[in-house]
């Protein structure tokens, strides 16, 4: 039986991992985005905890499909340092509608290399992800994933724009800095996001 399931983001970069993961554990399911579907993308102040801003971000469209919905929410860990909400902004000094995606990349890159110098040049990090599946009448089922990395002040190479920090971190699960990656590698690396995910689909399954 085909799932159809609605991602709650425009973000391309999250949705082709999504994707890809998605046709690793069955290739019957298929996620679309707001855009996809010609929805218009909605917005949620995000300022709750990790798994309260997923479950609204994927509540916000309940209620305009008939699909379930699945949110993310992630944040990067760095010990000493504490969860940061959203490593991107915080290392912005202006809103970031009025820089390219480019410039963004570079501060990006920028802040956090210099978050490692301030440690001796590396720094136990992980990024901490919340997934939540909001269900067409309203149910909702959260599970969460943790991938732990070394953050350094290394640039290892270039990485997809919209996921600048990965040219500084070396995985701790394939002990690879995560830009030199072969397929195999990092899946190794995302495996647990890759079991949320599992447990998010069984969910839908169950539920049909």
């Amino acid at each position: 039986m085909k799932l159809e399931i609605l991602l709650a983001t425009n973000n391309q970069g999250k949705a082709a991992r999504y994707r890809k993961l998605a046709k690793e554990i069955d290739e019957r399911i298929s996620l679309y985005m707001p855009n996809d579907l010609n929805m218009v993308p909605e917005e949620v102040k995000e300022d709750g905890t990790l798994e309260e801003n997923a479950k609204k971000k994927a509540e916000a469209y309940l209620g305009k499909t008939k699909m379930p919905i699945l949110a993310n929410d992630a944040g990067f860990e760095v010990e000493g340092m504490g969860l940061v909400k959203n490593p991107k902004r915080i290392a912005l000094d202006r809103d970031e509608n009025s820089l390219t995606k480019e410039k963004i990349y570079d501060k990006v890159l920028h802040y956090w290399k210099n978050v490692a110098k301030s440690y001796g040049g590396e720094v136990d990090a992980a990024w901490v992800d919340a997934f939540s599946l909001v269900l067409p009448d309203g149910s909702s089922y959260t599970v969460g994933a943790r991938r732990e990395i070394i953050l350094t002040d290394k640039n290892f190479g270039k990485s997809h724009i919209q996921f600048p920090i990965r040219a500084l971190y070396i995985s701790k699960a394939t002990d690879k800095p995560a830009v030199d990656h072969t397929n195999k590698e990092e899946l190794i690396e995302i495996l647990p996001i890759k079991e949320a995910l599992e447990n998010i689909f069984k969910k839908v399954k169950n539920s049909i």
